[in-house]
């Protein structure tokens, strides 16, 4: 009897210590754990910080083409010589951009990008950056003129940062038609046509231009040119952001593009001369009432390929992007214009494609996606920073930063 007591109060002992050591060692790997998450933190912060807080080197990484992602030694997006935080310089933002439609031909690429940000040997991260109100257009209807359809009415769409439609966001949207002489090139006249109207629950509302074209192209001879574009402006609780569409363009007809400093890059198959006529968007007069028969500015772009195909050598910045581009030649129309207008966040270029007048798109503030050590999917022990509000020509845009250790996440 008392040897069968002995060996249960053995038994009991032993499961006590059982017990004891696996609290012990569950304890030690939770602290274990909430360091590891701490440190990743820390991590995290020190990046974030460092993309939207310092310039970078060379400061001017943004705007000048002689800088490659090879020569770049140091990463940040913060505009050189504010001294306010959280500006975001849209050059810099730009060199990031990769359009489906055309390759950036001056990309940072994810893994240099990692690099430089002293995370390509042990993290994966996942950088996202878009409009705090992202504004999407598409045409539901035409009005034809001569060879030409023009977009007559159209469904806009209003999202928040996460991809959620926003109710009662009022859209602005000024349909620009610029008439154009095709014997000289020169610009006859142009007309702008205002539209408002409320998102619905689903943060979508249509803006119906039919009477307005129909007005207008009754009085137009069909000898000349029209360049369309729409300027569309989404207000919401204060927040204001801006898109830019090109009515006239069907499908497959390359109509986005890039713009690096001074020079603008499109699809090579655009037809152009020796120059074309552009149009800045001053969006200080969209910030607030918007003065819409004042918010042009045109401008002249020069291109820099000839009729060859090659370079131009009669112009230093055709010299200059001939150097540090030989190949572009191949790929894009390349092009300097002659004014930025520094808070421009759209231009758009006139042209032809296939021997009729197109606009080209070049949006300054794209949304960015760009993730490295895994696919876009965010494993289970990864850390999300942010969203930080930063702004960009004074619209507020959204930075957030996802980062985990490769060993426990994605190889």
């Amino acid at each position: 009897m008392e040897a069968t007591l002995e060996y249960l109060a053995l038994g009991v002992l032993i499961v006590l210590l059982i017990a004891v050591a696996y609290g012990m060692a569950s304890t030690s790997m939770n602290t274990l754990g909430t360091v590891y998450e701490e440190q990743l933190f820390t991590v995290a912060e020190r990046v974030m910080d460092k993309i939207v807080l310092t310039p970078g080197y060379p400061a001017d990484w943004g705007t000048n083409i002689s800088v490659t992602p090879d020569t770049l030694t140091d990463f940040g997006l913060a505009l050189a010589g504010t001294r306010t935080p959280y500006v975001v310089d849209p050059d810099k933002v730009m060199r990031l951009a990769n359009l489906s439609t055309l390759p950036n031909p001056l990309l940072l690429n994810a893994s240099r990008l990692a690099q430089l940000l002293g995370l390509s040997e042990n993290y994966g991260f996942r950088l996202r950056m878009r409009p705090m109100l992202v504004v999407s257009v598409k045409p539901v209807a035409y009005r034809q003129f001569g060879n030409w359809n023009f977009s007559s009415i159209f469904q806009v769409n209003v999202t928040n940062y996460y991809g959620l439609g926003i109710p009662n966001a009022n859209v602005t949207g000024m349909y620009v038609i610029v008439r154009v002489n095709p014997g000289n090139g020169e610009v006859e006249k142009k007309q702008v046509f205002a539209k408002s109207n409320l998102t619905g629950p689903l943060g979508t509302c249509t803006l119906d231009y039919r009477s307005e074209l129909s007005n207008y192209f009754n009085k137009q001879r069909t000898d000349r040119w029209f360049f369309a574009f729409l300027i569309l402006r989404a207000e919401w609780q204060g927040f204001v952001s801006v898109a830019g569409y090109a009515p006239t363009a069907q499908r497959g007809v390359p109509v986005e593009g890039y713009i690096i400093g001074k020079y603008i890059f499109v699809d090579r198959t655009i037809e152009v001369g020796k120059t074309s006529g552009a149009v800045h968007v001053k969006d200080e007069l969209l910030q607030a009432v918007p003065e819409y028969q004042n918010l042009l500015n045109f401008t002249t772009v020069v291109w820099c390929r000839d009729s060859t195909g090659n370079f131009r050598n009669d112009d230093p910045l055709c010299n200059n992007a001939g150097k540090v581009l030989p190949s572009a030649k191949q790929w894009y129309l390349v092009g300097y214009v002659k004014y930025v207008e520094p808070l421009s966040s759209h231009i758009f270029v006139f042209a032809q494609f296939r021997g009729s007048p197109v606009v080209i798109v070049v949006n300054r503030i794209p949304s960015i996606d760009i993730s490295y050590g895994g696919s876009k999917a965010q494993p289970a022990n990864s850390v999300t920073l942010g969203p930080r509000i930063c702004t960009i020509y004074s619209y507020p845009y959204v930075v957030e930063l996802t980062i985990w250790r490769r060993v426990e996440g994605f190889p």
